[in-house]
């Protein structure tokens, strides 16, 4: 089940991360230098509704494997040494993908919902305003992602 829930762990964040890159730089400076300012508003907002669910989705599995295998680290640990702890960089991995969440909380209540009514009702200032928080918390995540990975990775 570990190995399971191990894997499941590295899709889930695969699938948010190669998201974010690809979002990041490939489709939107290529629709930013060839799309006018509605059309490109549509196309985001099109591609940001289909994301959204696999990111939803993500954070579900990244949440689920990843509380089993900070569980069944710890008692592992606790059983091996008679304390209950792990890693550093898990710890750090935790607070950071838990803070990713968040944010990615704002970006779809905050960012993504007023973006939406706002090409909607045809308000494309107000649309502009929402898709540079979309893009500047993206960058957070982003980078705290890579902050994550390196975490565990590297800290130990």
């Amino acid at each position: 089940m570990y190995d399971y829930a191990k894997l499941l762990h590295l899709i889930a964040g695969i699938v948010w991360m190669g998201g974010m890159t690809f979002m990041l730089f490939a489709l939107r400076p290529a629709a930013v230098a060839t799309l006018e300012a509605q059309n490109r508003a549509v196309l985001m907002g099109q591609v940001w509704k289909r994301f959204y669910v696999w990111v939803l989705v993500a954070i579900v599995v990244l949440f689920a494997t990843g509380t089993h295998l900070y569980t069944q680290a710890f008692r592992a640990t606790r059983l091996a040494t008679g304390e209950g702890a792990v890693p550093l960089g898990w710890n750090l991995m935790l607070v950071l993908g838990i803070t990713m969440m968040l944010i990615f909380g704002h970006i779809f209540f905050a960012g993504y919902k007023k973006y939406m009514r706002a090409t909607a009702a045809g308000e494309w200032a107000v649309a502009a305003k929402a898709a540079g928080l979309i893009h500047n918390m993206t960058l957070v995540n982003f980078t705290l992602g890579w902050l994550a990975i390196l975490a565990v990775r590297l800290v130990r």
